[in-house]
Parts: structure tokens; C-alpha cells; sequence
């Protein structure tokens, strides 16, 4: 496996102001679709910026920069329902260290999708291999101990003294 490399330094500059132009017409895009009463979606944004700019953007450019998601986050509507987290998966999360809870929101979000019977199917298998390997430690512990037993002692007896 080959070592993850940095990004070049000479590009930092120039992503850097990427991030910073897409966030701007982010801005633009969201102010003009509130001064129209429109309401703010990926989608429109992404059209508003066509519109504007002359620049085609996908949503997933307003996910992945920070400035341009704050700003989406912001203008948004408000859910219609919002789902609460389960105590266990909000602890699971807030323990998570911050390199790890990315990865961890996204695979939950993926799991999110998934229907009900799938995400049971998936924990009855995971629980079927939980016991087979209860069962693999168990055989092995009891043979060590049987080994343990079967093999003469390294010690001498000890003599009784009468």
C-alpha cells in the first residue's frame, strides 16, 4: 500500500480561492432566489448560478465547501420532520475522534437509506457471527486447557515429609 501523500503546496493558493469564488456565488445565488421568493434547494441554487454566473455547479460542490454549505444551511427551509438520534448512536458519534466522525455520519446516512428488514437481516447475521465466534474461543480456550493439563509439570514432585 503506498503512503497518502499531501496535496502540493502550490495549489493550496489556488483551491483556497476556488472555495472562496463558489461560496460567493453561492451567496449571490441564494440572495437572488430569496429577492425572487423562490424557495433555496440544491437545485436551485445550482440554476440561479447558471443563471448568474454562467457556471454549471453540482450540488455536491455546495456539500463539500464549508463556506458555500454554511450559507445553504443557513437559507434553507426548515425540515418537515427532524429525526432525533437514537441516545446510543448520539454518544457513539460524540465519541467518536474528529478524524472519524465524517466516515461515521456518512455510513450512517447510508444506513439511514436502508429499509428496515435489510438493516434486521444485517444484525440477526452479524449476531449469528457473534455466537460462532463465542463458540471458536470457547473450543480453543477449552484445548489450551486440555493441552495444559496433559502436559507433565516442568517442577519437580513435591515430597510429602512424614
Amino acid at each position: 500500500m503506498m503512503p497518502k501523500r499531501g496535496a502540493p503546496v502550490w495549489l493550496t493558493a489556488v483551491w483556497e480561492q476556488r472555495r472562496t469564488e463558489t461560496a460567493a456565488r453561492i451567496a449571490r445565488a441564494v440572495t437572488k432566489l430569496h429577492s425572487d421568493g423562490c424557495e433555496v434547494t440544491y437545485s436551485s441554487i445550482c440554476a440561479a448560478v447558471r443563471a448568474i454566473d454562467g457556471i454549471s455547479i453540482s450540488p455536491n460542490t455546495i456539500k463539500r465547501n464549508g463556506g458555500a454549505y454554511e450559507i445553504y444551511i443557513a437559507h434553507r427551509p426548515p425540515s418537515l420532520r427532524r429525526c432525533l438520534p437514537e441516545p446510543l448512536l448520539a454518544q457513539t458519534i460524540t465519541a467518536a475522534s474528529p478524524e472519524e466522525k465524517r466516515p461515521l455520519r456518512s455510513r450512517i446516512q447510508r444506513l439511514r437509506r436502508e429499509t428496515k428488514d435489510a438493516l434486521i437481516a444485517r444484525v440477526l447475521r452479524l449476531e449469528h457471527i457473534v455466537e460462532q465466534q463465542k463458540a471458536a474461543e470457547n473450543a480453543l480456550r477449552d484445548e489450551i486447557i486440555r493441552l495444559s493439563a496433559d502436559r507433565p509439570s516442568s517442577r519437580p514432585p513435591i515430597k510429602e515429609q512424614n
